[in-house]
């Protein structure tokens, strides 16, 4: 984990082995609030598998599992499940491309 990241547990945050996270990035299990009547929870747990690649300035928002060897591009924001090796980007994150593999 690089400089100035933020862990806002509410839950539950899971982080794998091997998994690095790029500066500037927040990763969150709840918003505080809920956003309409009769919606009951504002927290979700987050997972991240082994072998994850975060990229700086990503936001990782609740409910959110990140598969096995999953690439998460620089200033995304991911508030769906990415499948293990997946590169995903953007805002919000979308996949980029399959079967991708990184070394450390």
């Amino acid at each position: 984990m690089n400089r100035c990241c933020s862990l806002v547990v509410s839950k539950s945050i899971s982080i794998g082995d091997n998994v690095f996270i790029g500066d500037n990035s927040i990763i969150r299990d709840n918003d505080y609030h809920v956003v309409s009547e009769g919606s009951n929870s504002s927290a979700a747990p987050v997972s991240i598998g082994n072998n994850v690649w975060i990229g700086m300035n990503v936001t990782i928002l609740k409910g959110v599992t990140i598969g096995d060897g999953a690439v998460v591009a620089t200033n995304s924001l991911v508030n769906k499940g990415v499948p293990p090796n997946t590169m995903v980007g953007g805002i919000p994150a979308k996949v980029i491309r399959e079967n991708v593999t990184w070394k450390s």
